[in-house]
């Protein structure tokens, strides 16, 4: 393969585990529909994985004063 193909498809693997790793702010979740979801990834323009950013990661936590409950399905 040509060295810009090969670029072209490590640039591609990069931008794609990004898009996988992290994902994108939000304000507040959704806690009506468990599990909650991860919201939509943006398309990706850039071409060069050393110009391109990282998502922000996607991190659910628990709302403050929650309380310590763990539910247990058998």
């Amino acid at each position: 393969m040509s060295q810009s193909i090969i670029k072209a498809i490590c640039a591609a693997a990069v931008l794609l585990a990004a898009s996988i790793v992290g994902a994108f702010a939000q304000e507040k979740p959704d806690r009506t529909v468990l599990p909650i979801q991860e919201p939509k990834r943006p398309t990706y323009s850039e071409l060069d994985a050393r110009n391109a950013k990282a998502p922000p990661r996607f991190e659910v936590k628990a709302p403050e004063k929650a309380p310590n409950i763990v539910i247990e399905l058998i």
